[in-house]
């Protein structure tokens, strides 16, 4: 349960609102297909995410429609129920029963001393909403613009949010349930910090000085004339583990026993190779 930093530019089709993050993390093991960034101010800052949910989602009546990182004109669109997406005439549009990218039709005519509006059926609106609280009406065009009613458009956001700064706990929000974690978590105890390994080494996370070795959960070397500390694995969400100072036998060595706690959660400094995805080879 963790997340690598991952150098690389990360783009998408532009959203409204919404700039592309300076870096993104790619989470590892348990949260393999998971994805942390800074989403901005509007949406709370550090989110963590599925992969596809790199932007906001969109709601009419109930129906959420999803990105497609897909460029047209310029920007992403959604799908679901209909399309959301900008049109070179009319901007910001929603439409059913056509392809997005379709360019909506709009003209009246003049009949019996009123005007008579004709075209396909559709709603514009000014931009997507920005906020998870924000609301966008759309308002009915082309042959509904007269008997159609507005409708509402609302951004929902399938994520898990920082509950205090980027590396912590995160809560879900949304439609994700339960939370996640970014970050290496670190203990104290003896005057010593001790902060947990990336990877697990022979099946194991090392915790600086604290290691697995010859079956038990130790805190320098077993066997050592100067004396060891045993203990067992210390967990974030456990209480203080106590490491008892073991000395060989006959030793005249002295020592004290070491509580170690939990701490926080930090950035840690280890590397290790990244899978981003895979292309195909032209031919």
């Amino acid at each position: 349960m963790s997340f690598q930093l991952v150098p690389s530019l990360f783009r998408i089709p532009s959203v409204p609102s919404l700039s592309p993050p300076d870096a993104i993390w790619r989470g590892k093991g348990s949260d393999e297909g998971c994805f942390a960034f800074n989403a901005g101010y509007t949406w709370g800052g550090h989110v963590i995410v599925r992969d596809g949910n790199f932007c906001p989602c969109l709601q009419i009546d109930g129906q959420k429609l999803t990105p497609v990182y897909t460029d047209i004109n310029g920007y992403v669109y959604w799908q679901g129920g209909g399309y959301v997406y900008y049109t070179k005439t009319y901007g910001w549009v929603y439409m059913s029963g056509m392809f997005p990218g379709y360019e909506p039709v709009e003209n009246y005519k003049f009949e019996d001393g009123e005007y008579v509006w004709q075209g396909d059926q559709f709603y514009t609106f000014g931009s997507p909403p920005y906020s998870p609280e924000s609301e966008v009406e759309m308002r009915p065009r082309g042959s509904i613009s007269e008997s159609g009613s507005a409708k509402t458009l609302k951004a929902i956001w399938p994520r898990w949010a920082a509950k205090s700064g980027e590396f912590g706990v995160y809560e879900g929000k949304d439609g994700e349930s339960g939370e996640k974690v970014k970050g290496l978590p670190q203990f104290k105890g003896g005057g010593e910090t001790f902060l947990r390994s990336l990877n697990k080494d022979k099946g194991h996370y090392t915790y600086g000085r604290i290691h697995y070795a010859s079956g038990k959960w130790v805190i320098g070397e077993v066997g050592s004339a100067g004396g060891w500390h045993e203990g067992s694995e210390p967990k974030a969400d456990g209480g203080a583990v106590t490491f008892r100072f073991t000395k060989p036998e006959g030793s005249d060595a002295q020592g004290s026993d070491i509580s170690v706690s939990f701490d926080k959660y930090v950035c840690g400094d280890e590397t290790d190779t990244a899978y981003l995805g895979s292309v195909a080879t032209w031919r």
